[in-house]
């Protein structure tokens, strides 16, 4: 037998490694080191990038008011999900599946469209700011993907134990 095995009353076996902070801890620091270095990054820099602060000709011709809006209402969007997520987590997936959905179906993809926004010719093959894909991945990829980690990812390591 493996250490750590248990089985429960009903025959279901339950594998634990060894040292668990082996396992959990990188994954646990560098999601969270990524993910707080993105949301503080886009959330300081967002307001004057979509006013045309940081460029006259490549920007989303917003005001100030429309892109501190549409910054707030991610930012909601981002503290609202980790009740969602947590629910994902507990009762459907368990808490690595939910890392894993947070990671690769939502939050990867919105960091990839906000970085190709920067860059025109680099994904887009445009040379027009595309506003629509932009708040695709402000509103929601991005900000359920933190949401969802959020949520899941301090647990997972304390459940380690």
């Amino acid at each position: 037998d493996r250490p750590l095995l248990h089985t429960d009353a009903n025959g279901n076996k339950y594998t634990y490694a060894l040292n668990p902070l082996t396992y959990s801890v990188f994954l646990i620091l560098v999601l969270e080191l990524l993910e707080r270095f993105s949301f503080y990054g886009l959330y300081m820099t967002q307001t004057n990038y979509l006013t045309g602060s940081y460029n006259d000709e490549w920007n989303a011709d917003m005001t100030s008011m429309e892109a501190a809006s549409l910054i707030a209402l991610s930012t909601a969007v981002a503290y609202s999900v980790p009740f969602f997520g947590g629910m994902l987590a507990d009762g459907y997936l368990g808490d690595y599946k939910t890392i894993l959905v947070g990671v690769f179906c939502f939050y990867l993809p919105g960091i990839f469209l906000v970085a190709s926004s920067t860059t025109p010719n680099w994904w887009l093959g445009t040379k027009y700011f595309n506003v629509e894909a932009y708040k695709l991945a402000l509103l929601c990829l991005w900000p359920i993907g933190t949401g969802t980690v959020k949520a899941v990812v301090n647990i997972f390591g304390a459940r380690q134990y």
